[in-house]
């Protein structure tokens, strides 16, 4: 792993515990410029996985593989972070349609941490609330078991909090077309604009 790939990752997950120590909270996005263009390193090869649609249809990220993919990781009972990065997303969405992308060059996953609670009901009722369209973004789940080394892969965890609310780390990956991650957002760092900048320096 390169310096700056290093860098990146130290970034991307120990600012945001950071800024959380200063009372700058995961629920109040930073202003932020937006670079027209950005340095995408090489961070690590993302881990493959398959996983389930509402529909149980099953959806493999190396089948992407061609295709630029950013992948989140959220559940439906938050009431803070996960719902302003799937709104970002959804306005993403609507970028990426307007540029011709979504769905023929870019792919969007959203991947529940909460199984027990994101019944296939449940997750795709989230997703039509984010007007998420089928062509180019999945909501996916998978049982406890199955999911747990998918989470694990991505250093994702959930830790139960006193009122009963789940805590898990708030990140968004951005995989090129050869299956290597090239950024990792905290909603601190993520924005709709900047993801699709981000996204076309990937493109020919």
């Amino acid at each position: 792993m390169t310096n700056a790939a290093i860098k990146k990752i130290f970034c991307y997950l120990f600012i945001p515990a950071l800024l959380s120590a200063w009372g700058v909270h995961a629920d109040q996005p930073l202003e932020q410029a937006v670079s027209a263009n950005p340095t995408l390193s090489v961070i690590a090869q993302a881990p493959d996985f398959t996983l389930s649609d509402p529909a149980g249809k099953p959806v493999t990220l190396s089948e992407y593989q061609g295709k630029v993919v950013l992948l989140a990781f959220v559940f439906t009972t938050c009431k803070g972070v996960c719902p302003l990065i799937s709104m970002q997303m959804a306005a993403l969405q609507a970028g990426l349609k307007r540029e011709g992308l979504f769905g023929t060059k870019v792919n969007m996953l959203s991947v529940t941490v909460d199984p027990n609670t994101d019944t296939a009901e449940v997750l795709a009722k989230y997703a039509a609330k984010f007007n998420a369209e089928g062509i180019g973004w999945h909501f996916l789940r998978e049982s406890p078991e199955k999911l747990d080394p998918v989470l694990k892969s991505y250093d994702e965890w959930t830790k139960l909090l006193p009122k009963g609310d789940l805590d898990h780390p708030a990140r968004v990956y951005l995989i090129d077309q050869q299956g290597n991650m090239r950024e990792i957002y905290s909603l601190a760092f993520f924005n709709e604009q900047q993801a699709l900048l981000d996204i076309k320096a990937l493109l020919p």
